[in-house]
């Protein structure tokens, strides 16, 4: 996993790098040298490769120059250039690199003819839009669409805590970020900016939010002696008269749990779709719900209390639509079993703004809701801080679903970038939904929603390599989310 820091705890880590004995020189040599690496890999056997490394007059700068004076003692053809006014530039970096043999020029005599462009013209600092020469520069490198853009750190425009576009930003497609992540390269714009993101280690670094990624769990095995009653029973409740793709959709959640580790799994729905779901169902055991004459499930405690009897896991919510007992059922759920407990999609509308009851609840509570629903449920806008908070407060998991995703127990958070925008179709949140539930049956909870968002979104990023990215569907997913924990 990776540290995600803002900006001023950056600072603080490498100043306490710097207590630590670790001098300045030593830092900058080694963000340098990452970057050189990288670009020099990218040019490797290529016949043409012209190197342009555009530098700021700050830190970041400093870094491009170096970066530079190591690609041309590789052999390169680099040609450094200055943002700014020569004078504003630190004049030992610019002695010691123009001593050996790099060349420096400024930008304003830059042809357009590189093959690699490297963006050091502002750092993780930028506090204040972009504008005048600076400003025209960066669109035009963002035009040269013939070469390869790589951004040092951040890239330059981009707000390294929001996110936010300061007037114009460097579009990387990759950039190489030194020691962690930087919460606005995962949020706002840093998504379309930064391209495919490369984490460099540099000096040591402490969060309470991090990026998981492979490897980062390990691996679940059963015992010998297991067999399906012991692997896990999950109990899947969802589906309404209405909506005939709901159980549909419910019995594919249904099939992820299996994929996920499920022994067995009962996919509940109203007893208006026994013949729909007679007809379709495979793998999974049907258990048909009491249902109103509109097709919703009825509350009725017998069936409930054998459910709560019974499960290993539970996730309720998928496709129920307006139930007006949903709520109810919800908190049965939640007050009188002790295991864990999906809230997702109608389940979440069902509770919104009396949610309360989840603070004081028996069960082991995962939330799911995407930022639409998390607003609707709370009235607050989908950030780190308010799914931290909220999910302190009730005791819950909390899975706030986007293109990144944020997971957290209200303690630590844990930030979901795997993925691909092809997942932004129907049925992508209900596959998440019952890999989630299959996986409490092994890992904590906030675990299971962690490799189950990870292993979901390297799914997709398989598949869309197989797929038109608009021809990709939730089902396609399962066919390549084959995560090796």
């Amino acid at each position: 996993m990776k540290n995600v820091l803002s900006a001023a705890q950056v600072r603080a880590a490498e100043n306490k790098a710097k207590q630590n004995g670790v001098g300045e020189t030593f830092l900058r040599f080694s963000a340098s040298l990452a970057v050189a690496d990288i670009i020099a890999e990218h040019v490797k056997g290529k016949s043409e490769n012209s190197i342009a490394v555009f530098c700021g007059s700050g830190g970041n700068g400093c870094d491009g120059l170096l970066a530079a004076l190591r690609l041309h003692t590789l052999g390169h053809k680099v040609t450094a250039y200055t943002v700014f006014d020569i004078s504003k530039y630190d004049a030992e970096t610019l002695a010691y690199v123009k001593s050996g043999g790099l060349k420096v020029e400024p930008a304003s005599s830059y042809d357009g003819n590189a093959n690699i462009i490297a963006d050091a013209v502002f750092g993780i600092g930028l506090n204040k839009q972009i504008e005048g020469e600076v400003a025209e520069l960066i669109n035009k490198l963002n035009a040269q669409k013939n070469a390869f853009k790589i951004a040092l750190d951040v890239p330059s425009g981009l707000n390294c805590d929001s996110g936010e576009v300061m007037g114009v930003c460097f579009k990387a497609d990759e950039t190489v970020t030194f020691s962690c992540y930087k919460p606005g390269m995962l949020f706002g714009n840093g998504r379309n900016m930064c391209g495919k993101i490369i984490v460099k280690d540099v000096f040591a670094t402490e969060s309470d939010m991090h990026v998981y990624e492979d490897g980062d769990f390990p691996a679940y095995v059963r015992d010998n002696t297991a067999h399906k009653g012991t692997a896990g029973k999950v109990y899947i409740i969802g589906g309404c008269g209405s909506m005939v793709g709901a159980p549909i959709m419910a019995g594919a959640a249904a099939h992820t749990a299996y994929l996920n580790g499920a022994g067995t799994v009962t996919v509940c729905v109203p007893s208006v779709h026994r013949a729909a779901m007679s007809a379709r169902a495979t793998m999974s055991i049907m258990k048909f719900m009491p249902d109103t004459p509109d097709g919703f499930i009825k509350f009725d405690k017998k069936e409930l209390d054998e459910i709560v009897r019974n499960a290993s896991a539970i996730c309720i919510g998928m496709g129920m639509g307006a139930n007006p007992e949903l709520k109810n059922m919800v908190k049965y759920i939640c007050d009188n079993y002790d295991k864990a407990v999906v809230i997702d999609a109608d389940a979440i509308n069902a509770i919104k703004g009396d949610y309360g009851f989840i603070k004081s609840a028996k069960a082991k509570v995962i939330l799911t809701p995407h930022v639409g629903e998390f607003k609707r449920l709370t009235g607050l806008e989908g950030t780190v801080e308010n799914a931290k908070a909220i999910a302190a407060e009730l005791n819950a998991v909390l899975v706030l679903k986007s293109a990144t995703t944020i997971i957290t127990d209200g303690k630590e958070v844990r930030i979901n970038i795997a993925g691909t925008p092809a997942m932004a179709k129907g049925g992508m949140g209900d596959m998440l939904s019952g890999c989630i539930t299959a996986l409490t049956c092994a890992y904590s909870p906030i675990d299971a929603a962690t490799v189950a968002c990870y292993r979901n979104g390297l799914g997709a990023e398989r598949a869309v390599s197989s797929y038109a990215q608009m021809m990709l569907t939730a089902s396609d997913v399962l066919n390549f989310a084959d995560y090796k924990e």
